[in-house]
């Protein structure tokens, strides 16, 4: 296994290399050796970000045919629904997206745009992913380099690959990221996770990119017409989440919510697709 930095299109190799990689982003010692073994490919560069004063944290690697930027998630949820930074702000004409979210993101884009100008060249793809919160931060980290604030050319991006991601913007923006980069974006939902329900859709928050849902048996779907209507239907309020997290940690909500349940639906599938052998180092 390894990722294809030419095909945009969904494959389960990209799936599990992106979520190999957004899995490493919680590790406290991040090493060349670790991410080559996340995506498969030879590590030319390493450059970490972490946003002072924010959950922004994470990685960016320059790989054989590809830089990919890794958004870890956080450990409170509680940082990210605060009712002062759930406010939705203009974006660049696109639409509103949640002012925590872009707050997060401004404290690392100096360096993760600066890295990117260091490393373009090469004819390198860019693949951006994360977890959780940093799904968020990836999503919103491609509508930057596709949505630029002057007038330069927007950057390519390859492929972006959420698990478990909040909603992150106004439906004007989630049609804006859909007409632009939808295509090459996909979305992991497991199951009862609770995160992908957040915002609330009555603050007129709206989900984009293409959805890959984990059913309760593993199994990885994207056809929605079944699922589709209870998971963005069933909304969830602020006191809701506090609550759930607070006093029932166990609860299936919370608990589909682990970046490694969404790894292990990935890579059996993985295996089911290559009977031959195990996924590989």
């Amino acid at each position: 296994m390894a990722l294809n930095p030419k095909n945009s299109a969904y494959n389960l190799d990209n799936a599990l290399a992106c979520a190999k990689a957004s899995l490493l982003a919680y590790d406290a010692a991040i090493t060349s050796a670790k991410v080559a073994n996340a995506f498969g490919l030879r590590v030319t560069d390493l450059a970490p970000f972490d946003g002072a004063g924010t959950d922004a944290k994470g990685f960016l690697a320059q790989l054989d045919g590809a830089i990919a930027i890794v958004f870890r998630g956080t450990d409170s949820l509680a940082n990210w629904i605060d009712d002062a930074e759930i406010l939705p702000l203009p974006f660049r004409n696109k639409g509103s997206v949640h002012s925590g979210f872009l707050h997060s993101l401004d404290s690392v884009w100096p360096t993760i745009s600066g890295t990117l100008e260091r490393w373009k060249g090469g004819g390198r793809t860019l693949w951006i992913t994360g977890h959780s919160l940093g799904g968020a931060l990836a999503m919103l980290a491609a509508a930057m380099l596709r949505f630029p604030a002057d007038a330069s050319v927007p950057a390519a991006v390859a492929g972006v690959y959420t698990f478990g991601q909040p909603r992150v913007g106004t439906r004007d923006f989630a049609q804006s990221c859909d007409a632009d980069f939808g295509n090459f974006y996909f979305r992991f939902v497991n199951n009862a996770d609770i995160v992908p329900r957040i915002p609330p859709r009555v603050l007129g928050y709206w989900h984009a990119g293409k959805l890959e849902f984990i059913d309760a048996d593993g199994s990885i779907h994207d056809d929605i017409s079944w699922w589709h209507e209870m998971l963005d239907s069933v909304e969830v309020g602020l006191d809701g989440l506090r609550n759930l997290q607070a006093q029932k940690p166990d609860l299936a909500a919370i608990q589909d919510h682990a970046m490694n349940l969404y790894l292990a639906a990935i890579q059996a599938a993985w295996s089911a697709a290559h009977p031959g052998g195990p996924p590989g180092a």
